[in-house]
């Protein structure tokens, strides 16, 4: 039997993007095989705003539950009052910890938001590691005290030495918090650790891996499995389907960026860092995946706008960016935002991943040879294999 992956990555308010794709595979999954997300996927993997869906998941909501949460909560995430600070300070004094949203125990904001959205079933809070039997569950932050990539697990209580995991009875809202606390936009939040008697300041996972995919294959040939036994998987049992948030990857020419400052980069940071790391994943997970089975790996995610098109077989920039999904349905060319913090754009970025769902297309093979086949299609073949 396959060990299914489902492979979530970070993007912020750019998560609505995966729940919208989730809703779909959601429909098809129910009517093929009568399963719901959270009885089909054995390991769930989440990065950032994926962690946010991943756990959400394992707390049994469905993908219309997703939605709604960036929809009605991310404007209590993302604070009006706080973007406009951000804009400002940016010109004047890099807007310290008062341009930062608010993401502590208490303080509005994604915190608060988390602890009320992640209950689990029964038990009437939001759950930890431990409460959580299926499916298996991988959430990534970064502790910048340790310097290492901390991966959030719940395939049992102690680690392969024999020590208790120091972040097994921690509440599920505070792991996602922490995942989810990109540089300049959350304070980092520090994560008690009873051996070493020490908070570890942890900040979003994306600076190490916004796109899971890699290291939740990594897990699940090493996790410990239901009998306490370390996994026996063999890469041609693992089939993963991974979702990003749409692509962004803005373009720097040299002379623009040769007289940055310390403002400017800070500004356009993450949409510089989020995204060689998420396509590096993308590309060695597809590798390693391929070389098992070639459908055993399925890849989700568009690009928001066009930035070029090909004229006289020469690159030229455009002078409107558009969305090519949205243009190929509406015949309309409309810009997509593409922020990691505006929750006014929520709709727009449903419309388009509806757009591409219905007229993307991606790469499968088909007796031996890759053809293009319909983002619909290729979810109905991922699941009725796997």
């Amino acid at each position: 039997m396959t060990f299914k992956i489902l492979s979530l990555d970070g993007g912020g308010m750019r998560g609505v993007v995966s729940a919208t794709i989730l809703k779909q595979i959601e429909e098809i999954l129910y009517k093929k095989k009568g399963k719901k997300l959270h009885e089909y996927f054995d390991l769930i993997a989440g990065t950032s705003t994926g962690s946010i869906l991943a756990a959400g998941i394992a707390c049994q909501k469905d993908a219309k539950s997703l939605i709604d949460l960036y929809k009605k909560e991310g404007k209590n995430i993302f604070l009006d009052s706080v973007r406009s600070e951000r804009k400002w300070r940016l010109l004047s004094r890099l807007f310290r910890s008062r341009g930062l949203y608010p993401n502590q125990d208490k303080e509005p904001g994604l915190a608060e938001v988390l602890q009320k959205q992640l209950i689990y079933p029964g038990l009437g809070k939001s759950p930890t590691l431990e409460d959580i039997q299926h499916p298996s569950l991988l959430i990534l932050a970064y502790d910048v005290l340790s310097r290492n990539t901390t991966w959030f697990a719940n395939d049992g209580k102690y680690e392969k030495n024999g020590k208790e995991k120091w972040y097994y009875t921690l509440p599920l809202w505070k792991i996602c918090t922490a995942s989810a606390s990109a540089p300049t936009f959350f304070p980092s939040v520090p994560l008690w650790h009873n051996e070493l008697e020490e908070y570890l300041p942890h900040i979003d996972g994306g600076v190490a891996a916004n796109n899971p995919t890699l290291a939740a294959i990594a897990h699940a040939l090493s996790m410990r499995m239901a009998d306490g036994t370390i996994s026996k998987l063999n890469l041609q049992d693992i089939a993963a389907l991974s979702i990003g948030t749409g692509s962004t990857t803005p373009p720097y020419k040299y002379p623009e960026i040769r007289n940055w400052g310390l403002l400017d980069w800070v500004k356009n940071l993450p949409n510089i860092f989020l995204n060689p790391g998420a396509e590096n994943s993308e590309r060695i997970a597809e590798c390693i995946l391929q070389k098992a089975d070639i459908q055993n790996y399925l890849r989700l995610d568009f690009r928001l706008n066009y930035r070029f098109d090909i004229e006289e077989n020469k690159l030229v920039k455009l002078k409107q960016r558009y969305n090519g999904y949205i243009f190929k349905e509406t015949n309309e060319k409309k810009e997509i935002s593409e922020d990691i913090d505006d929750p006014n754009t929520c709709n727009d970025l449903i419309l388009a991943t509806k757009c591409y769902i219905n007229h993307g297309e991606v790469q499968w093979n088909v007796n031996g040879n890759n053809s293009n086949i319909t983002v619909i299609e290729a979810i109905e073949k991922f699941i009725e294999l796997h």
